[in-house]
């Protein structure tokens, strides 16, 4: 039994791919359009910022000024959320631009950054 069931996961193992698929942007710094918004003051500010991407997520956004949000973890006690990309393509099937909402609470203030990298 044990012999098939070896032999069974041999046979089917190389069927599946583990590689990234070329289906979105590539990993790395891109220059993007973010709107700033913090729900506890109303502010609402549009900035150029750097942003990182890897896997289709904006998992950085780096303010410029030495300052930046990111995710995983951090020391400064806020939690980070979303990121994920959505593709607009051209009837050819060409990325044009990606967007993306990012989320930011440190428990009391919530922000949102929404995110257009073209």
């Amino acid at each position: 039994m044990k012999k098939l069931l070896v032999l069974l996961l041999l046979l089917v193992i190389p069927f599946f791919s583990f590689e990234r698929t070329i289906d979105g942007i590539e990993d790395g710094w891109y220059r993007a359009t973010v709107v700033y918004f913090n729900t506890s003051t109303y502010t609402r500010s549009t900035y150029t910022l750097n942003v990182k991407v890897e896997w289709d997520r904006v998992v950085a956004i780096d303010f410029g000024n030495g300052g930046s949000v990111h995710s995983g973890y951090n020391s400064s006690g806020y939690i980070y959320g979303g990121g994920y990309l959505y593709f607009s393509r051209d009837y050819d099937y060409n990325i044009i631009s990606a967007t993306a909402t990012v989320t930011v609470t440190d428990g009391s203030d919530y922000s949102t950054f929404n995110i257009t990298i073209e």
